[in-house]
C-alpha cells in the first residue's frame, strides 16, 4: 500500500509543490549570492513565466512581446482539434504587463470551432523589493478579463526567487478555467542564453527548454523559442513557441548575456558621460488612424478602430572633454560613423552683420525655413525658425539650432534665444546663456544645470531685437507630400481570422499665409482579404480610390497660453462643414483644457452630423504619461465619454482607453483597447525641393479594440461581446488638430521640454555632420 501511494502522481506532486514552496521560504541566506540576470519570457499562456504558469516578474518596463504557440489546452486535445494562439504583452510600467491573446480552435476539416480574443494583466512588487534579493517578488494577475464567452479565465497570486542561476515559482489559482489550486515551477539558466524549465499546472506536470537570442547588430529585436512536453500525456511530444521582444523606442540596448531587466540604450562610441540618469530611460476591427478617423468603420466580430514656459547664467569656463561616453544617444539612422563632441567654439572676428548672415544661411542650408536672426542691445542672440525636417520630436530641432548658434555666435553673445514656429506662428520661446549651452552639448556642463539656466516661455514677443532684414526661406506655398499606409483589420471575428484592407494615403499639407494650411488626403486601396472583394461579408468596408479630406484650417493664438484652430471643407467623403477647436494650456502644461465643435451635411443624403467635446488632460512628467478624459456628443451622434491613458517611450506611445457611449438608439455600448502610435519617417527627412517635400508621416497609429458584453441584442445566449452598429466614441483630429501640428505630438509643454534636455545633445551628436 506504501508503495502504491509512494508512486501516485498525487504524491509526487504535492512534495513538488512542497519543496518549491519551503524552497523559496528558505532561500533568503542562499539569495546573498550574485544571482543571475534572467530574462522575462512569456509562457504559453501569454504572461510572463514558465511554460503554462506564471512567475512573479512582468514584462520589462517599455518592451513589446509577441509569441506565436500551437499547444493545445488540455479540454481541447479530443477530435483531432488544432489549435492556434497568439500572444502578445507589453511593459506599461514597471510594476505592470498588459497582454493579449486570440485564440482558434478548429477541426482537421478546417471548420472553426472557437476563436476567442481575450486580455489579462499581472502587477508586481519587484520595483519594491529590488534592493533586497532576500525578499521574494510577489505578483497577482488575470486572465481572460471582460469577455462574454471566457475559456481561459482564472486569478492568482504568485511569488518568485531567484537562487543563483534558479528562479523558483509557487502561487495559487482560483479559475475557474485554468489554474485551479496551487502551481509551482523553476526557471533554470543552464547557458547564457538557454533555460531549463519545469512546472506543475494544476493539472499536469511539464517540462520544456527555452532558447533566447542576442540582439542583432544594431537591430533592437530579440527572438526567443520554447518547447515544451507533457509527461501525464504523451510525454515526448512537443508543443512548441516561437516569438520576439523589442524595445518601444527602438533604440539598441547594451546588453549582457541573456539579459532581462534591460538597461537604457546602448552607448555609441566618443559619447560624454551624463552624471544624471537620462529621462527617455525612464473578434476585432483595427484601422491605423485612431486620432485622425472620422470614417465609419463597418465592423463585425469584435472591433478596434484608429480613429485614426530668467536663470543666471554660468560663467564657468567650457572644456572640451575627448574620447569619453554618453548613454543617451542613438545610433545614427544614417549610418554616419563615429559620434564626437562637439568642438569647442572659436572666436568670431567678423563683423556681428556678417556673422549672423552666414548663421541664418547655415540654418536654411540645414532645412529650417521661415528663419530670423538677429540680436539686442543685452548681447542676446536671437533666432526665429521653424522645423520642417526632424519630424520625430521637435526637439530634435532645437537640438540641431542651438549647436549651430553654439558654433556660429557672434563674439560677445551672452545668451541665446530661440523662438521655435510653427506654420510661421511662433509658439514658444526658450533661453539660455550661451555659454551653458555650448558646454552642455560638448559634455562639461550638466542637464540639470542646463535646466536651472533655461527659461520657458509661451509670451513669444522679441520686440527688443533686430533683426536682418527679411524672413529668410519663407515657408509660402511650400508642401510636405506624407505618404504612409492606413490598415484595417478584423480579427477573430465568426468570418474569418484574420481580413485586412491595406491602402496607401497620400496626405498633402500646403503652407498658404501665417497660421492657414490647405490639406488633403486621398485613400487608394492596394490589398485587401477575399471577405472585403465585391459581394464579401466586409465589402462595404473597401472603398474605391478617392478623396477622403479638401480643407482649409486657419490656427491664431490670441494669447500665450491658448491656441485656437479652425477649419472648412470636404471632412470625409459627401460630407462637408466645419471643424474648429480651442486649446488652452495654462502654466507649464501639467493641465490642458479642450474643446471642439464640428458640423457638417451629407451632400447625398442632407443629414447633419453635429459634434461637441469638451477634454482635460493631465501630464506626469516624470514617467510621460498622460491621463485624458472626453465627454459629449462624438462623430457618430453617439453620447457619452472616453478616458485614456497614454505613455510615451521615446517617440513612440501606448494607449490603453475605455469607452461608454449611447447611440441615437439609446442603447449604452462599452468598448476598451490598446493603440500603438509612433512616427513612421526618417529622423531627419528631406529638405524642401521646389516648394516641395515628401515624406512619412510623424504619427502613424494602429488600435486594437473590442467592445464589452452587453444586452443590446436579442440572443437566447445571454451578455456577450455584441457590436455596435457605429464606431464609438469618434474624436475628430486630423493631422492639422492642434496637439499634433503645433504642440509635438502635445509634448511642447514646458515640463516636457525641461524633462528631455537630454535630446538637445543626442540630436546634435547624431546629425551634426
Amino acid at each position: 500500500m506504501f508503495l502504491k501511494v509512494l508512486k501516485s502522481e498525487e504524491f509526487v506532486r504535492y512534495w513538488l509543490c512542497l519543496f518549491l514552496i519551503g524552497s523559496v521560504c528558505i532561500s533568503s541566506g542562499i539569495a546573498s549570492a550574485e544571482p543571475a540576470t534572467f530574462h522575462n519570457g512569456l509562457s504559453l499562456q501569454g504572461y510572463t513565466g514558465i511554460l503554462n504558469t506564471p512567475s512573479a516578474h512582468v514584462t520589462e518596463e517599455g518592451w513589446f512581446y509577441g509569441l506565436y504557440t500551437n499547444q493545445k489546452d488540455l479540454e481541447f486535445r479530443n477530435d483531432g482539434k488544432i489549435q492556434e494562439n497568439y500572444l502578445f504583452s507589453v511593459g506599461l510600467f514597471n510594476f505592470v504587463e498588459l497582454g493579449g491573446r486570440f485564440t482558434e480552435l478548429t477541426s482537421q476539416q478546417g471548420g472553426f470551432i472557437i476563436r476567442d480574443l481575450s486580455a489579462s494583466i499581472k502587477v508586481t512588487s519587484e520595483p519594491l523589493f529590488r534592493r533586497y534579493s532576500y525578499i521574494p517578488v510577489l505578483a497577482a494577475g488575470i486572465e481572460d478579463i471582460g469577455g462574454g464567452a471566457t475559456f481561459f479565465r482564472t486569478k492568482y497570486i504568485v511569488g518568485s526567487q531567484d537562487i543563483w542561476r534558479l528562479r523558483l515559482s509557487v502561487g495559487y489559482g482560483d479559475g475557474p478555467d485554468r489554474m485551479k489550486g496551487v502551481f509551482a515551477g523553476g526557471e533554470f539558466k543552464a547557458h547564457d542564453w538557454v533555460y531549463l524549465l519545469g512546472e506543475y499546472d494544476t493539472r499536469e506536470t511539464n517540462v520544456g527548454a527555452r532558447i533566447v537570442l542576442p540582439q542583432f547588430w544594431k537591430v533592437p529585436i530579440q527572438f526567443t523559442a520554447t518547447a515544451k512536453t507533457s509527461l501525464d500525456y504523451k510525454p515526448g511530444n512537443f508543443d512548441v513557441a516561437v516569438g520576439f521582444s523589442l524595445p518601444l523606442d527602438f533604440k539598441v540596448r547594451k546588453q549582457g548575456p541573456g539579459t532581462g531587466n534591460r538597461g537604457p540604450a546602448e552607448p555609441s562610441e566618443n559619447q560624454i558621460p551624463e552624471t544624471e540618469p537620462s529621462s527617455e530611460s525612464r473578434g476585432v476591427v483595427s484601422s491605423s488612424e485612431k486620432q485622425d478617423s472620422m470614417h465609419p468603420v463597418q465592423k463585425q466580430g469584435t472591433t478596434s478602430i484608429s480613429p485614426n514656459h530668467q536663470s543666471p547664467a554660468s560663467d564657468s569656463p567650457v572644456s572640451p572633454i575627448p574620447n569619453t561616453q554618453s548613454p543617451a544617444s542613438d545610433f545614427s539612422a544614417s549610418g554616419s560613423g563615429p559620434l564626437v563632441p562637439v568642438a569647442p567654439p572659436i572666436p568670431n572676428l567678423q563683423s556681428p552683420v556678417t556673422t549672423i548672415t552666414a548663421l541664418r544661411d547655415r540654418l536654411v542650408q540645414e532645412g529650417f525655413i521661415n528663419v530670423r536672426v538677429g540680436t539686442t542691445s543685452s548681447s542676446a542672440l536671437v533666432i526665429e525658425y521653424e522645423n520642417a525636417r526632424f519630424n520625430h520630436n521637435e526637439l530634435d530641432g532645437v537640438g540641431m539650432v542651438a549647436g549651430i548658434a553654439s558654433q556660429m555666435a557672434p563674439e560677445g553673445t551672452e545668451s541665446l534665444r530661440m523662438v521655435l514656429k510653427r506654420h510661421d506662428i511662433p509658439m514658444v520661446r526658450l533661453t539660455m546663456p550661451l555659454r551653458t549651452v555650448q558646454g552642455f552639448l560638448e559634455g562639461s556642463v550638466t542637464r540639470g544645470e542646463l535646466n536651472d539656466a533655461l527659461a520657458v516661455s509661451f509670451d513669444t514677443a522679441t520686440d527688443d531685437a533686430d533683426f536682418l532684414s527679411g524672413t529668410a526661406n519663407k515657408g509660402f506655398l511650400k508642401s510636405s507630400l506624407m505618404i504612409y499606409p492606413g490598415l484595417t483589420t478584423f480579427i477573430g471575428t465568426e468570418f474569418g481570422v484574420f481580413d485586412y484592407v491595406l491602402s496607401i494615403k497620400p496626405d498633402l499639407l500646403v503652407n498658404a499665409w501665417k497660421g492657414a494650411v490647405i490639406n488633403a488626403r486621398w485613400d487608394i486601396p492596394i490589398a485587401w482579404s477575399d471577405n472585403l472583394n465585391d459581394g464579401g461579408v466586409y465589402s462595404s468596408s473597401r472603398n474605391p480610390a478617392r478623396m477622403e479630406r479638401l480643407m482649409l484650417f486657419q490656427a491664431f493664438k490670441p494669447f500665450p497660453d491658448l491656441m485656437v484652430n479652425l477649419g472648412a471643407g470636404l471632412i470625409q467623403p459627401h460630407i462637408y462643414g466645419t471643424l474648429n477647436e480651442a486649446m488652452w494650456s495654462p502654466g507649464n502644461g501639467t493641465h490642458r483644457f479642450r474643446v471642439l465643435q464640428a458640423y457638417g451635411e451629407n451632400d447625398r443624403t442632407h443629414q447633419d452630423v453635429t459634434s461637441y467635446l469638451g477634454s482635460y488632460r493631465y501630464y506626469l512628467s516624470p514617467l510621460d504619461l498622460y491621463l485624458e478624459g472626453t465627454g459629449g456628443r462624438f462623430w457618430a451622434q453617439d453620447t457619452g465619454f472616453s478616458v485614456e491613458m497614454k505613455r510615451f517611450f521615446g517617440d513612440s506611445a501606448v494607449s490603453v482607453y475605455y469607452k461608454n457611449t449611447a447611440g441615437t438608439d439609446d442603447k449604452r455600448w462599452q468598448a476598451a483597447g490598446i493603440q500603438f502610435s509612433f512616427p513612421l519617417t526618417f529622423g531627419r527627412d528631406m529638405k524642401h525641393y521646389y516648394s516641395m517635400q515628401v515624406r512619412g508621416t510623424d504619427e502613424w497609429s494602429y488600435a486594437q479594440e473590442t467592445t464589452l458584453k452587453n444586452h443590446n441584442v436579442n440572443d437566447p445566449r445571454g451578455s456577450l461581446n455584441y457590436l455596435a452598429p457605429y464606431p464609438l466614441a469618434i474624436n475628430p483630429q486630423p493631422v492639422t488638430a492642434l496637439y499634433r501640428a503645433y504642440y509635438n505630438r502635445d509634448r511642447l509643454s514646458e515640463a516636457y521640454i525641461r524633462g528631455h534636455l537630454d535630446r538637445l545633445r543626442e540630436s546634435w551628436l547624431r546629425y551634426k555632420d
